[in-house]
């Protein structure tokens, strides 16, 4: 009986997890029951009331409101627009569901105790799927609930499997560049169960998924590739243009934090990394929304280094480290000068940038000359620095994102925004000072000689100059670029 009552009391510690919140307040009652009988008979209670909770932890039915085995069995194969709409309402409940709980409900069956059988599979368990796309269809949503479920289309692909059998997967459309033969992973809610007759366990025939991982057999840039070769889902890049001009925002969390984690990966190992393409700060501003995830070169000056502490854990585990770096710099804008426009009810000139612009680095570490500089400079285990020092970047384009500054608010009103880099690697880019022997004293010489030319065409050099002053001007004026942005 002690074996039963222990179970009991396990049994109600799942319970507790996923019950209903109005059911909270008995729990300090049902832990303190002494009668083993009173224990027993309740929690049979509860497992034929709610649902099969003698497996808790593997259903995702009691996190889809609304839903229930009978309801979610209905949902599939759709053949009218009634049982469509159902589907499509699965997928809107499944998306409030944490993927990371759903990832560990997947995966529960693989803790169990040596001497414990995996359950049989049945409508409502979460599954994961990794295949390649073998088909792939999009189907429109009920025109009558496009506007509740804030999806126009439901996408229906058909995912080879590496055990060589076929599961329909049901999700919203993966980006407009996925193509059969890409790779796809995912956890979702089954929907089919498929028998099988050499009495190996059934497996799900049909899932409901809330998001895929798209790794494109494929990529279409450089960038691209690399952050897919180290298991970025791609799909994650392909909103981001969406929020440019904006602070980061939770749904930049994924793909920020995969991409940071890839990118210092790849400056640890550069064997299989290109030579990136070098871009100025104004190529970003102008097209930014095509080049996110794009594999490029930058030259700039430091200004401010901060480390930012990350506190959750899943974030911790995905990034490898408890921080990061966030490098303030500037980088140069040749010819161009940057008139950013104020809002519309300020009627002030725009803000301009004539020299250089505000880039932004993150990285996971930081290079070893820049960490001495800091040690140097600050002494310990400093989290803000002022350093100005020249930098050469490769990395990754995230997005243009917005930031307060002083200076914006004092001479353009509303927030800063610019280009946020995800650095792989960063060089010493300072000029070699040192001086070898006797070059100071040839240099000193060889000036001396050129001061006394310069003294005898001095007096010439006057007498033309000031006619020759308006047309320099003038050609100056016609070379200059101006980007005036809204």
């Amino acid at each position: 009986m002690k074996d039963w009552s222990r179970t009991i009391r396990q049994l109600f510690n799942h319970i507790s997890t996923i019950l209903p919140p109005n059911v909270d307040d008995c729990m300090p009652r049902i832990t303190g029951f002494s009668d083993r009988r009173c224990v027993l008979t309740f929690a049979l209670l509860l497992c034929s009331c709610c649902c099969n909770f003698s497996h808790a932890g593997e259903s995702v039915i009691p996190l889809l409101s609304g839903f229930d085995a009978k309801r979610v069995a209905a949902t599939y194969p759709p053949t009218d627009e009634k049982t469509l709409g159902e589907l499509a309402k699965l997928l809107y409940r499944l998306r409030i569901v944490n993927p990371t709980k759903l990832q560990a409900m997947a995966t529960q069956d693989t803790t169990l105790a040596g001497d414990q059988k995996p359950r049989p599979l049945v409508l409502g368990d979460a599954v994961s799927t990794t295949g390649t796309i073998k088909s792939m269809q999009l189907v429109a949503t009920p025109k009558k609930l496009i506007e509740f479920l804030e999806f126009k289309q439901l996408q229906v692909l058909t995912v080879h499997e590496p055990s060589g059998h076929d599961i329909e997967v049901i999700t919203l459309p993966l980006p407009g560049d996925a193509q059969i033969g890409d790779q796809v992973e995912g956890v979702g809610v089954t929907v089919q169960i498929s028998k099988l007759l050499n009495g190996t366990p059934a497996i799900a025939s049909a899932i409901v998924c809330n998001r895929l991982r798209w790794l494109p057999a494929s990529a279409p840039t450089v960038g691209w590739q690399l952050l897919r070769n180290r298991g970025v889902d791609i799909s994650l890049l392909s909103n981001l243009g969406s929020r440019n001009r904006r602070p980061l925002l939770a749904d930049d969390g994924d793909a920020f934090y995969s991409m940071m984690a890839a990118a210092s990966d790849i400056g640890q190992d550069r064997t299989d990394s290109p030579i990136p393409d070098e871009i100025a700060p104004v190529t970003l501003l102008q097209g930014s929304s095509e080049l996110t995830g794009q594999w490029l070169r930058m030259n700039l000056e430091t200004v401010l280094i901060t480390r930012i502490s990350v506190t959750e854990p899943q974030r911790q585990a995905e990034l490898g480290s408890d921080h990061y770096y966030q490098i303030d710099a500037v980088g140069d804008l040749g010819n161009v000068v940057v008139h950013i426009e104020r809002p519309a009810d300020d009627d002030g000139p725009p803000a301009s940038f004539n020299n250089r612009y505000p880039v932004s680095i993150v990285t996971r570490s930081l290079p070893a000359f820049l960490e001495t500089r800091i040690q140097t400079q600050e002494g310990g285990n400093a989290v803000i620095s002022e350093l100005k020092t020249m930098i050469q970047m490769d990395g990754f384009f995230f997005r243009l994102w917005s930031y307060e500054t002083d200076f914006m608010a004092q001479n353009g009103g509303g927030d800063q925004f610019g280009p946020l880099l995800i650095a792989a690697a960063i060089r010493n880019n300072e000029p070699d000072s040192s001086d070898p022997t006797g070059v100071n004293l040839i240099g000193s010489v060889a000036a001396f000689a050129v001061i006394l030319g310069i003294l005898g065409v001095w007096s010439w050099q006057r007498r033309i100059d000031s006619r020759d002053r308006a047309v320099r001007e003038m050609k100056k004026e016609k070379e200059a670029e101006s980007l005036r942005i809204p």
